[in-house]
């Protein structure tokens, strides 16, 4: 009776074990907004694609290197800090007639599976807010690295993602002849690990009923 009984608690300690492993593997990260950065591109007439910039507000992700299926990201981008290198573009993008950032000022990404599709590589499967408007969006990632930073002396992970989005489907129907729809982003994310819970992310990017 008695091996049965230690043999049962030293299987139950092993299975905490393993659980608290498991646990401890999954890393939070605050994303550092120096260091992250969304540059997007737009079709102009065929001569030029037109380059933009937009800072995040806040956000977070998760991440297991050795289970990437549990990674959960959660990103409220500044669409007022829109830069599109001159400031009357700039300003007429922020405008209703492109972004309406008056009375959207915040876009929001939420990153719900994290599929791997090879050692460095995977899909991001999620939601994106943008002007009012819901869509479901992927992108594909790739893992540059974790570790430490030798001179911020904090550990941190960093990403590299892609997407295309069509603007027609967020509603920015204007200068359909002058702006091609398609609209590449490319994102550069970096984040610190914090050994607190993610905080609870505020945007006012609404989806649209």
């Amino acid at each position: 009776m008695l091996p049965r009984i230690l043999i049962s608690l030293a299987t139950a300690m092993l299975l905490a074990g393993a659980a608290e492993l498991r646990a401890a593997s999954m890393q939070t990260y605050v994303l550092d907004p120096v260091h992250t950065q969304i540059v997007f591109f737009a079709d102009h007439l065929g001569f030029s694609h037109g380059i933009g910039r937009v800072r995040i507000r806040q956000g977070w992700f998760q991440f297991d290197a050795d289970d990437w299926s549990t990674a959960r990201a959660d990103v409220v981008v500044d669409m007022t800090s829109l830069d599109m290198g001159e400031p009357a573009w700039s300003e007429k993008v922020r405008s209703p007639q492109f972004l309406d950032t008056a009375q959207w000022p915040t876009a929001r990404f939420i990153g719900k599976r994290l599929e791997q599709t090879a050692a460095r590589d995977g899909i991001l499967h999620g939601e994106l807010w943008l002007r009012g408007v819901r869509r479901d969006v992927d992108l594909a990632l790739t893992f540059n690295r974790a570790g430490g930073d030798p001179y911020a002396f904090k550990d941190k992970a960093g990403f590299t993602a892609r997407t295309e989005l069509d603007r027609f489907e967020f509603g920015m129907q204007t200068y359909r002849e002058v702006v091609g729809a398609p609209v590449e982003l490319r994102i550069e994310v970096e984040g610190v690990r914090s050994s607190s819970p993610p905080k609870e992310t505020v945007s006012d990017a609404v989806e649209e009923h």
